[in-house]
């Protein structure tokens, strides 16, 4: 049973609808609170404060899209989970439904299973705060920082980064805590391979940059089926300006003092907020594809990466799509790059970029696959050299 201490809202037009959740929540544990119109629900939770709402979308008065912007817009119900629950299934309908702000979205007819299910997991997320998950002993060393890095787009990083970071959250002790930080303000997207909202991002932590540990939670998501953090890149690429080489610092710091790994998707660009990633990565995993453009401008970065503090020592290169057969091999690749290659992928293919359309990371969905191994002993390297790393520093 889940503890009674949590509220939920329905939001629900149709009676016998809304009578059946409010027995079915009541069944479960939970206190239930009913609202029938959009404009009802909005007082409602002024008056009562909420754990979590469960909100249709074909209401009176204010529809359900509507209803959600406006509890994003009040600072009071802006990180209240909301659960879509609808008849209303088309694609277009789940995106305008993440769009105006709520977490998951479950279509009816639906399974009691699921509801419950779905239900638990968004105040399992509540929970993790309330008790402190982000609380870190200060006495550890601080976390190990992975920033994955291509030096030009397409090249799969993004994909690589994600299912890395899940595989490791995966591996590592379930005291140990690992985020991916999404630093590709203007295009990230770390939010579509995971399947989060991007209504919660790195923006949301701009204006109490110097107070993180009290606002952590309106921007960091967990990703619950790997227990992996996420802060997110922009919801709007225009905000991606308001981001400053400061505040990366400053994040990262923050970030590396209160989780064990911190993995960062950079973009592919030398800008100064990329720099300040390099400032503090312990690991700079550097993606490739056999591709003239991509292996030119890789063998320039190698140059370059001395006089931008970036020792070669902490650079590894994954050749990705290692299967292409386009008759530049391995050896060729590192004579070319003037650094040998660490890691080789193979192209997934067509099952990768449905589990990306999905928002089902692949290591997830296919872990036996040879692209989920290979993805995992990337992920082993970062978990080994995060040790590696720590047990230096207790042993100093």
């Amino acid at each position: 049973m889940t503890e009674p201490q949590w509220r939920v809202l329905v939001v629900e037009d149709d009676i016998p609808s809304a009578q059946l959740l409010d027995r079915i929540l009541r069944h479960e544990g939970f206190e239930v609170l009913v609202a029938h119109t959009g404009p009802e629900a909005l007082a409602l939770v002024q008056r009562e404060p909420v754990d979590l709402i469960i909100l249709d979308v074909m209401l009176p008065g204010l529809d359900g899209f509507q209803v959600a912007r406006q509890l994003r817009q009040d600072p009071a119900t802006r990180h209240v989970p909301i659960l879509m629950l609808t008849a209303r299934g088309d694609l277009s309908d789940r995106i305008a439904a993440f769009e105006a702000g709520v977490d998951d979205y479950l279509t009816k007819p639906y399974e009691l299973e699921e509801l419950i299910y779905r239900v638990r997991a968004l105040l399992a997320r509540v929970a993790r705060y309330r008790e402190g998950i982000l609380w870190r002993p200060a006495s550890l060393p601080k976390g190990h920082v992975a920033a994955f890095f291509g030096t030009k787009g397409g090249v799969g990083k993004t994909l690589i980064a994600v299912n890395a970071s899940v595989a490791l959250a995966q591996r590592i002790h379930p005291d140990r805590r690992a985020v991916i930080f999404d630093t590709d303000f203007f295009f990230g997207d770390v939010a579509i391979h995971l399947n989060l909202p991007t209504t919660h991002s790195v923006v949301d932590l701009l204006d109490q940059i110097e107070s993180l540990d009290e606002y952590a939670e309106r921007a960091l998501q967990i990703h619950e089926e790997s227990n992996l953090h996420a802060l997110l890149s922009p919801y709007r690429p225009e905000d991606a300006e308001l981001i400053t080489p400061e505040d990366v610092d400053k994040l990262l710091a923050w970030l590396a003092e209160r989780f064990d790994f911190v993995v960062v998707d950079c973009p592919p660009a030398y800008d100064d907020r990329v720099l300040a990633v390099f400032n503090h990565a312990d690991t700079v995993i550097l993606v490739v594809t056999p591709e003239i453009g991509p292996l030119k401008n890789m063998s320039m970065f190698l140059e370059l990466a001395p006089r931008l503090g970036v020792s070669l020592n902490y650079i590894f290169v994954v050749l990705n799509r290692a299967n292409s057969n386009v008759g530049v091999d391995v050896e060729t690749i590192e004579r070319v790059i003037g650094h040998p290659v660490a890691f080789q992928v193979i192209s997934g293919g067509r099952p990768v970029v449905l589990s990306v359309n999905r928002g089902v990371p692949f290591v997830l969905e296919a872990p036996n696959h040879r692209l989920s191994r290979q993805i995992q002993a990337i992920a082993d390297f970062i978990v080994q050299r995060g040790g590696e790393r720590r047990l230096t520093t207790d042993s100093a």
